[in-house]
């Protein structure tokens, strides 16, 4: 900070005469201290404004920087988000139409009470007793095979 001047008093004036014939007219300086003053704090005031804008302006970039950084990230997610559910509709999807496909089949196959009608009805029959055209077939060789040795 410039060191102030002290305040001088103004030097006296030389009387001359009445009409000062051949010298100018010298005008008083006026005093300059208290303005030196004035413009060295207003100096000082404009640096620590311009310092304070300065800061702000770096503030709001870094402020500005982050967000778009948060805004790649959160659109990356988002696009990740997004294709996750359409990818978790598609399995959704599948698996209405597999249990359509079993409801179809379950619908086509038979009853608790169709089945024990047809219990009753191989009871009733008892096809463990049945025999097989194999068996036939090889009944009727034998049959055959014992009548053709006792007729030589």
């Amino acid at each position: 900070m410039p060191l102030q001047e002290t305040a001088l008093p103004p030097p006296p004036k030389k009387h001359e005469g009445i009409l000062k014939f051949g010298h100018a007219q010298q005008p008083e300086s006026p005093d300059l201290s208290g303005m030196t003053t004035d413009i060295n704090t207003l100096s000082r005031r404009l640096r620590l404004l311009e310092e304070g804008f300065t800061n702000l302006r770096r503030f709001f970039q870094v402020t500005e920087e982050n967000m778009i950084a948060k805004n790649k990230h959160f659109s990356a997610e988002i696009k990740t988000l997004a294709s996750d559910i359409s990818e978790i509709r598609k399995e959704s999807q599948e698996i209405r139409d597999k249990l359509l496909l079993v409801i179809r089949e379950l619908q086509t196959a038979a009853r608790k009470e169709e089945v024990k009608v047809l219990e009753k009805y191989i009871n009733l029959w008892n096809p463990v007793k049945f025999v097989t055209q194999n068996e036939v077939e090889q009944i009727i060789n034998e049959v055959l095979e014992k009548n053709s040795n006792r007729k030589l």
